[in-house]
């Protein structure tokens, strides 16, 4: 009767324990499953902060610089500031640590050559706003005093400024065909799922 029980027992406690097992299992499951889930929302709406992120930026370089730029004949400087006074590239900075989670390869590469096509445009017109900045100064000077080494001196900076605004509409363009596509691959992002 003993080992009766004892059987019985032992075999009520290895039941238990398998129950037991299978519950730590499920929960873990369900648990990692949910993670899973909610890093895929994450990085969904990542991708969506990215497209309206750059999608707005453009359409206000467009309305301005851009079109400025556009219109610009081959020999002609860009004589417009375009004033830079913040950082523009907010979302990519606050999540810079994240884009390692999107698992598409190409889509991760594209998104940070773009913004890093976009800072060195920045970069571009912060100096070009340098170069007419001291164009102007040399022009004014020569404008006050008519002396010949100030006209060489304008001259000169003109000539700089036509050949960076070369400069400008070669990375203009480049950086147009890179937010073109990368908005493309954005609204198509790598789950399939449609986010524009």
């Amino acid at each position: 009767m003993i080992d009766f029980e004892w059987g019985a027992s032992l075999i009520s406690t290895l039941i238990g324990s398998g129950l037991t097992l299978v519950g730590v299992y499920w929960t873990h499951w369900y648990q990692k499953r949910e993670a899973a889930h909610r890093d895929a929302e994450n990085i969904l709406g990542l991708l969506q902060a990215f497209h309206d992120e750059i999608e707005t930026l453009w359409g206000i370089y467009q309305a301005s610089a851009g079109a400025q730029l556009e219109a610009l004949l081959n020999n002609e400087p860009m004589l417009m500031y375009w004033p830079l006074t913040q950082d523009y590239l907010t979302i990519y900075n606050t999540h810079a640590s994240s884009i390692g989670k999107i698992k598409n390869h190409e889509l991760r590469k594209q998104i940070i050559a773009t913004y890093t096509k976009i800072r060195g445009m920045i970069d571009s017109f912060r100096m070009n706003n340098e170069l007419v900045q001291k164009w102007e100064y040399a022009h004014s000077l020569f404008q006050e005093t008519r002396g010949s080494v100030h006209e060489s001196n304008a001259n000169a900076r003109l000539e700089s400024l036509v050949e960076y605004a070369k400069l400008l509409k070669q990375t203009h363009s480049e950086l147009e065909s890179m937010v073109s596509e990368l908005l493309h691959h954005l609204r198509r992002n790598p789950y399939g799922h449609q986010i524009c």
